[in-house]
């Protein structure tokens, strides 16, 4: 199923969950073409256009013009008829989108994917409408090439994904830690560590998810590559960078959102980082008005 929004300055998402069966899983795929506002039950965040959303439900997600230009996406409503357990071929070993799949019956999990600027995304997503438009009842050859090119599409939405999963945009499936894959686990950690970046410490973080600290510095080594207060670092830059591309706050609020104790260290940190100012960062990364 394929839905197209436009022409509208804002719309109200309420795609349910949908039964997911033994043998059959279900996602619904969202893809910005458009600069949009996002209110989710998570809180706000902004889609660029190629930007793409995946999740098993889509309740009560508001979607307003960014730009106050009319909206423009891309709803898609797939289902994989799935070997038991779920296997590599289907989802190109992405076990990521593994652990969304198997979410429980009461998951609000989704997974906001950004700077696909390559467009092989949408590429993929055009040859699913184009199959789509040519789809009759039943039709077990469009339904088979739809299920081949999603799964092709969740691989290179998973080639590196470090770079392209958002941190703060997302809500990473819930199982618990110890026992998710992990992919899972480095979203889970990023998204615990996002969501209290004033304030988080190595100490505090091992304690939410049930490790010794000695451990889960090991463990932040293995998954992540690099130490956990380079990890929180990290993600600090990635967040200031989402702040002044995206929105209009001052270096001030955007300073102490981080958790930074004064706007200067923010300035020298982030300098140290990028190579540029953060008032230099912000006029050379503004995005151009999308065209088609």
């Amino acid at each position: 199923m394929l839905k197209k929004i436009y022409n509208c300055q804002e719309y109200m998402l309420n795609e349910p969950m949908l039964p997911q069966e033994k043998e059959r899983k279900h996602l619904y795929i969202l893809e910005s073409l458009s600069q949009v506002r996002v209110n989710t039950p998570k809180g706000d965040m902004t889609m660029q256009p190629y930007d793409v959303l995946v999740g098993q439900s889509l309740m009560g997600f508001h979607l307003n013009s960014h730009d106050r230009n009319p909206l423009l996406l891309r709803l898609y409503s797939i289902e994989f008829d799935l070997p038991s357990p779920l296997n590599r071929y289907t989802v190109g070993d992405n076990p990521l989108i593994h652990d969304l799949m198997n979410e429980n019956k009461s998951s609000k999990a989704y997974i906001l994917f950004t700077h696909l600027t390559a467009k092989i995304c949408h590429a993929y997503l055009d040859a699913i409408e184009q199959l789509e438009q040519l789809a009759q009842d039943d039709d077990k050859y469009v339904h088979f090439q739809k299920q081949k090119i999603a799964g092709l599409l969740f691989t290179e939405l998973l080639r590196d994904h470090e770079n392209k999963v958002s941190k703060s945009g997302s809500q990473f499936p819930s199982a618990q830690v110890k026992y998710a894959s992990q992919e899972t686990q480095s979203g889970m950690i990023m998204q615990y560590v996002t969501e209290n970046i004033q304030t988080v410490t190595l100490k505090e973080t091992a304690a939410h998810f049930s490790y010794q600290p000695n451990y889960f510095s090991r463990l932040c080594q293995n998954l992540f590559g690099v130490t956990f207060n380079e990890l929180k670092t990290h993600i600090k830059l990635e967040l200031a960078k989402e702040q002044l591309r995206l929105t209009t706050k001052s270096l001030d609020e955007i300073s102490q959102e981080l958790g930074y104790k004064a706007v200067s260290n923010f300035h020298r940190n982030f300098k140290a980082q990028t190579g540029l100012t953060p008032r230099e960062y912000r006029q050379e990364s503004r995005l151009p008005n999308f065209e088609d």
